[in-house]
């Protein structure tokens, strides 16, 4: 197995064991309450990934763009402010 595979492999599995938990969505509404050191840094490894090499046709790798989205999507409205270059 490849070394993007093992990556894939491991970041998918992430994404599906952490979006399956329950939890209060109030937990992300106020920007004190995300840690937003954290969510550059996987803004960061999101940036880097070589996405030709993926199979978007892929149910699993769809999930995983789907929760990508999402977090950037809560990254810019709550981390990001006006002056940053982010």
């Amino acid at each position: 197995m490849s070394k993007f595979k093992s990556i894939a492999i491991t970041t998918i599995a992430l994404v599906i064991s952490t979006s399956a938990l329950a939890h209060d969505p109030k937990m992300h509404v106020q920007k004190d309450q995300m840690n937003c050191e954290k969510m550059a840094k996987h803004m960061q490894m999101m940036e880097k990934m070589d996405h030709s090499k993926m199979d978007m046709n892929d149910p699993a790798m769809k999930a995983m763009m789907a929760n990508m989205g999402k977090m950037k999507q809560m990254y810019q409205k709550h981390c990001v402010t006006s002056d940053s270059k982010s």
